[in-house]
C-alpha cells in the first residue's frame, strides 16, 4: 500500500500521505485500507504533489483536512464525493490549474483560504447546505466569473472573494448581516452589487479596487462604512448613503473619480482622513451640521469641486483637506474653527478669497501655498504666527495686513508672491525666517527702525521704510 495513514479511535483511517517511489499523476484513494474505512484526508496529506493532475476521493471520506492538497500546481480535476461534510483551511490553496470543482450537498463549511489562488478556477458549485465561507476562501481566484452564495450564509468573511478579478456579478443572500474586510477587494470586473437589508456594517476595503462597479445599493440597516470600503471604485458614478450611517471611515471613497455627487448623512460627526480624496468629478458637497472635524486630505484632489459649505459645528480642519481642489473659488471658514492643518488649501489655484476666522492662532505650513488667484486675505488679530510657506506661490496677492498679534513669520511664508508690493510688519515680530519674502521683487517693507523687519529687509536687499513715530491713522 502506497499511503501513509493513521488509525483513529473508531478504527477508521485518516490518510496522512503518499509513500510511492515518485509523485503520481493520477491518484485513486481507496475506500478502505487493511479493512479499515478511510474517512479523512489528513493535514498535508498530498501537499506539493506537483505531478498530480487528477484525484478520485471515495464516498467513504467525510472530511478533507487543512492543507490536504495545498500547492498541487498541476491538479486539473478532482472528484469530491457527496459524503464529504467539511473542507479545511487551505485544502486546495495554490492548485493553480484546477478549472472547476463541485462541492457536495452535505458540506456545511468551507475553510479559510480553502481555494486561495486557484487562478484557473472558472466555476464552482457551492451547495445550499453551506452555512459559512471562511476568510479568503476564494482569494485570488482570478478566472472565476460567477459564484452562488447559499441563502444559509450569514456573513461574508474577510477577503472571501478578494482578487476575483473576472467576477462580474454576485448575489449576496438576504440573511447576511456583515461584509468583512476586503471581502470583494480587487474584483475589478464586478459592475453592480446589491447589499441586503440585514447588513449593518461594510468593513474596511470591502469593495476596494472594484474599478468597474458603477452602482451599489446600501440599505438603511447599515450604520458604518469602514476604512477604504470603496477605495478606487473609479467607475462609481453615484451612491446613496442612508441616514442610518453614523461613521464613514478613512479613505472610504478615495479615488472614486467618476462620483459626481454624494449625500453625507446628518448623523455623521467627522469627515475622516482621505474619505473623499481623489473624487475628481465631485462638484459640490454638503457637510452636515453635526460634523466637528474634517480630517487630513479629506477632499484632497477633488479637482472639480466648486463649492463646499463648512458648518459652524466644525472646530478643526486637518492637513491637506482641500489640497488640489483647483476649481474651488471661495470658501468660508466659520468662527468655530480653532485649527487649520498643514497644506489645508495647497494648490487651490482658483481660490480668489477666503475668510479666516478670529479663532485661529496660527496659519500652518503651506496652508495656502500655490493659491495663485488669491488676491487678498484677512489675517485675524488672534494670529501669533505665520508658518513656513503659508502663502508661497500666491502670485496674485497684492497686499496683506499682518496684525500686531503676530510674533513670527516662517521660512518661505510669502515665497514667490511676485505681485506683493507693500507690507507692514509690526514691531512685535521677533523672528522672520530665511526666504520668508524670497522672489517678491517689488516688495517694500514698512516697519519700525531697529526692528526684526528692518534687519530682514537689509539682509535680503529689500526696500525698507521706517514708520517710527508715524500714526497708523
Amino acid at each position: 500500500m502506497k499511503f501513509d495513514y493513521e488509525l483513529l479511535s473508531d478504527a477508521s483511517v485518516c490518510l496522512t500521505g503518499y509513500k510511492g517511489d515518485s509523485d503520481p499523476e493520477e491518484l485513486i484513494i481507496p475506500k478502505s485500507i487493511n479493512g479499515h474505512r478511510v474517512i479523512k484526508i489528513g493535514k498535508n496529506a498530498f501537499s506539493f504533489c506537483s505531478s498530480l493532475t487528477s484525484i478520485h476521493i471515495p464516498d467513504s471520506v467525510t472530511s478533507i483536512e487543512t492543507v490536504a492538497f495545498y500547492g498541487c500546481h498541476n491538479l486539473t480535476s478532482i472528484h469530491i464525493p457527496d459524503s464529504v461534510k467539511s473542507i479545511g483551511n487551505y485544502a486546495f490553496s495554490f492548485c493553480r490549474n484546477l478549472t472547476s470543482i463541485h462541492i457536495p450537498n452535505r458540506v456545511t463549511s468551507i475553510g479559510n483560504k480553502a481555494f486561495e489562488n486557484c487562478s484557473s478556477l472558472t466555476s464552482i458549485h457551492i451547495p445550499d447546505s453551506v452555512k459559512s465561507i471562511g476568510n479568503g476562501a476564494f482569494y485570488g481566484c482570478s478566472s472565476l466569473t460567477s459564484i452562488h452564495i447559499p441563502d444559509r450564509v450569514t456573513s461574508i468573511e474577510a477577503k472571501a472573494f478578494s482578487g476575483c478579478s473576472s467576477l462580474t456579478s454576485i448575489h449576496i443572500p438576504h440573511r447576511v448581516t456583515s461584509i468583512g474586510n476586503s471581502a470583494f477587494d480587487s474584483c475589478s470586473s464586478l459592475t453592480s452589487i446589491h447589499i441586503p437589508d440585514r447588513v449593518t456594517s461594510i468593513e474596511a476595503e470591502a469593495f476596494s479596487g472594484c474599478s468597474s462597479l458603477t452602482s451599489i445599493h446600501i440599505p438603511d440597516s447599515v450604520i458604518s462604512i469602514g476604512n477604504g470600503a470603496f477605495y478606487g471604485c473609479s467607475s462609481l458614478t453615484s451612491i446613496h448613503i442612508p441616514d442610518s450611517v453614523i461613521s464613514i471611515g478613512n479613505g472610504a471613497f478615495h479615488g472614486c473619480s467618476s462620483l459626481t455627487s454624494i449625500h453625507i448623512p446628518d448623523r455623521i460627526t467627522s469627515i475622516e482622513a482621505e474619505a473623499f480624496s481623489g473624487c475628481s468629478s465631485l462638484t459640490s458637497i454638503h457637510i452636515p451640521h453635526r460634523v466637528t472635524s474634517i480630517g487630513n486630505s479629506a477632499f484632497d484632489s477633488c479637482s472639480s469641486l466648486m463649492s463646499i459649505h463648512i458648518p459652524d459645528s466644525v472646530i478643526s480642519i486637518g492637513s491637506f483637506p482641500f489640497s488640489g481642489c483647483c476649481c474651488l473659488t471661495n470658501i468660508h471658514i466659520p468662527d468655530s474653527v480653532t485649527s487649520i492643518g498643514y497644506g489645508a488649501f495647497d494648490d487651490c489655484c482658483s481660490l480668489t478669497n477666503i475668510h479666516i476666522p478670529d479663532s485661529l492662532t496660527s496659519i500652518e505650513d503651506e496652508a495656502f501655498s500655490g493659491c495663485c488667484c488669491l488676491t487678498n486675505i484677512h489675517i485675524p488679530d488672534s494670529l501669533t504666527s505665520i508658518e513656513d510657506e503659508a502663502f508661497s506661490g500666491c502670485c496674485c496677492l497684492t497686499n496683506i495686513h499682518i496684525p500686531d498679534s503676530v510674533i513670527s513669520i516662517g521660512n518661505g511664508a510669502f515665497w514667490g508672491c511676485s505681485s506683493l508690493t507693500n507690507i507692514h510688519i509690526p514691531d512685535r515680530v521677533t523672528s522672520i525666517e530665511n526666504h520668508a519674502f524670497l522672489h517678491c521683487p517689488y516688495l517694500v517693507i514698512n516697519g519700525v527702525k531697529g526692528s526684526e523687519a528692518e534687519r530682514y529687509a537689509k539682509k535680503n536687499d529689500l526696500k525698507f521704510i521706517d514708520i517710527s513715530g508715524v500714526s497708523e491713522n
